[in-house]
């Protein structure tokens, strides 16, 4: 009963809205001659206004767009990076000689500013530590920022996580660059 009430209010609704079937108001009465013109009505002929039998395109625009066209933009690069381990940890290195491995990020292509993350992915493929820093930079500027990652003292050397580790970086949320560093026993 209820489904059949609302079916018919909503019937009810749509056909007020409709105004098919309606006949527009007829537009008012006008005789010949009436107005400000005084001339009365144009010949068919002369829908130019006398000026001449044929009608001519508007001249060809110069120099300048109209201010109606798009100008298609200028395609920027789209962001990049590129990232190298420094320091004693540069290559394969023991736990107990390094008290953290340094990593350096080149970022390119920043609009304005921009979210790095970097992710420490363990030899075993899980995630470890992740960091984050902003950027600000016009785009055909470039940035460097290093992270690093804490070793002496930490689950690192406690848990013995050695092997070839990954650190991840991203620019919003984008994959730029990836790098491997090794911890040795």
């Amino acid at each position: 009963m209820m489904r059949a009430l609302v079916a018919v209010l909503a019937g009810a609704v749509v056909l007020s809205a409709c105004s098919e079937g309606v006949s527009p108001r007829p537009p008012p009465a006008v005789t010949p001659g009436q107005g400000s013109d005084s001339a009365g009505p144009l010949d068919p002929t002369d829908v130019l206004a006398g000026g001449g039998s044929v009608a001519r395109p508007p001249p060809e625009a110069q120099g300048d767009p109209v201010a109606g066209e798009q100008v298609p933009p200028v395609e920027a690069q789209p962001p990049s990076g590129s990232a190298r381990v420094v320091g004693a940890a540069s290559g394969p290195v023991g736990l107990s000689q390094v008290d953290q491995v340094d990593v350096d990020f080149v970022v390119r292509g920043v609009r304005g500013r921009g979210q790095v993350d970097v992710e420490f992915i363990t030899p075993t493929g899980r995630p470890y530590e992740k960091q984050g820093q902003t950027v600000e930079a016009p785009p055909e500027e470039s940035r460097t920022l290093r992270f690093s990652l804490p070793v002496a003292g930490t689950q690192v050397t406690a848990s013995r996580m050695t092997g070839t580790w990954q650190a991840r970086f991203f620019l919003d949320g984008v994959l730029l660059a990836t790098t491997p560093f090794t911890l040795e026993p």
